[in-house]
């Protein structure tokens, strides 16, 4: 399925860009893990979650916490279900407070199914300019993120793709 109102999910020069960083690959990124950890440390959240945009599904390159064993074996969702959709126009960090009453994601089975509530994320924007996912903290209570959150996850999130740039010029 295609989402129309995200035409940048669907532009060849951002999937040569997560190719060119080899994200569209799986190996195990144990920088990656520490990130994630960290954010969900600092946030006191359950999960958080470092995942890249392809044109049709959300892939997990980092997690942490207990995540479904359906989720971890997928290693990833339909595109559909992808809580950082919205960073691909805005490119800012933004968060949800309540899924359930989220006119876009209330529906979604990862809030129906799996009982997330909150959300607070920040684009991962590479120095090409291309927006390739986001590092996202997750909960299954109601909670409002502080802007010193949002701040925050905008920072880790910058240092990240910085580390996966240099990887990926080291590999080449």
């Amino acid at each position: 399925m295609r989402l129309p109102e995200y035409p940048q999910l669907y532009d060849p020069a951002r999937i040569r860009e997560i190719a060119r960083l080899g994200l569209d690959q799986e190996e195990h990124r144990a920088e990656l893990t520490e990130v994630v950890e960290d954010v969900a440390n600092r946030l006191d959240t359950p999960f958080a979650v470092l995942d890249i945009l392809l044109d049709d599904a959300q892939v997990f390159l980092a997690g942490h916490g207990p995540v479904p064993g359906w989720l971890a074996e997928a290693g990833g969702t339909p595109i559909e279900w992808a809580f950082c959709t919205p960073m691909l126009g805005h490119r800012r960090p933004h968060a949800v407070e309540d899924f359930t009453t989220h006119p876009v994601f209330q529906e979604n089975p990862l809030v129906t199914v799996e009982g997330l509530r909150s959300f607070a994320g920040a684009p991962l924007i590479s120095s090409g300019g291309f927006v390739l996912g986001g590092l996202c903290a997750l909960d299954l209570r109601r909670r409002r993120f502080s802007d010193i959150d949002l701040k925050y996850l905008s920072e880790m999130a910058d240092e990240t793709v910085r580390t996966i740039e240099r990887h990926a010029e080291a590999a080449s």
